[in-house]
C-alpha cells in the first residue's frame, strides 16, 4: 500500500513542477504516482451511473480510486494554467463525483474510510497568488473524500525567473 499518492497535473515530466515536487517529497517506492497527461482520464459526463452503482461507466481510474481510497497523504502536483488547474487534472478532480454521489445519493457516511492529509505543489508562471481561486475548487471535493488541506508549496513567478528556489513559498492551512 503506498503510503503517499501522487496527483501529477503537469504535461511535461521535466518541468518546473517535477522539479518543486521532488524537492518535498524523496520519490520513493511507497508512493502512488498518477500522470493525469499520460493517463488522459475520461471527464465525468454527468450521466449519473456512479448515482446508482458502485464506480463510474469509465474504468480508466478504477486503480488510481483504489489506491486514493488506501492513501493516507495526498500531494497534487501542477502548473498554473490560467488561475486554475489543467484539464486533464481537473478531469480526474471531476470524476471524484464518485465520491459525492455515494455521500448523498446513497447515503454512505463517510463515502470513504479514513482521512488523507492533502500537499498542494504549484508553480505559476505569474506572480499571482493562485490559492483561493484554487482551494475554493477543492473544498468541497475534499469536504466528501475526507481530505484535509494540510500546505502547499508554490513556486511563482517562472514566467520571470525560472526555477529558483529562494522563491519556494510554504503555507500551512
Amino acid at each position: 500500500m503506498a503510503e503517499t499518492l501522487i496527483l501529477y497535473g503537469s504535461p511535461n515530466i521535466n518541468s518546473f513542477t517535477m522539479e518543486l515536487l521532488k524537492s518535498v517529497n524523496n520519490m520513493d517506492n511507497d508512493s502512488y504516482f498518477f500522470d493525469c497527461f499520460k493517463s488522459s482520464p475520461k471527464p465525468c459526463d454527468g450521466c449519473g451511473f456512479c448515482k446508482t452503482k458502485d464506480g463510474c461507466k469509465f474504468g480508466d481510474l478504477e486503480e488510481f480510486f483504489k489506491e486514493f481510497e488506501k492513501a493516507k497523504n495526498i500531494m497534487i502536483a501542477f502548473p498554473v494554467y490560467n488561475g486554475s488547474f489543467p484539464a486533464p487534472l481537473k478531469a480526474v478532480i471531476d470524476r471524484f463525483q464518485f465520491f459525492y454521489n455515494r455521500r448523498f445519493f446513497k447515503n454512505i457516511k463517510p463515502p470513504i474510510k479514513g482521512k488523507r492529509d492533502v500537499t498542494l505543489v504549484i508553480t505559476a508562471g505569474s506572480n499571482e497568488n493562485p490559492l483561493p481561486l484554487i482551494t475554493a475548487q477543492l473544498k468541497p471535493v475534499f469536504t466528501v473524500c475526507g481530505c484535509k488541506l494540510k500546505n502547499a508549496v508554490m513556486l511563482l513567478g517562472t514566467d520571470k525567473s525560472g526555477f529558483n528556489s529562494e522563491n519556494i513559498q510554504r503555507v500551512d492551512f
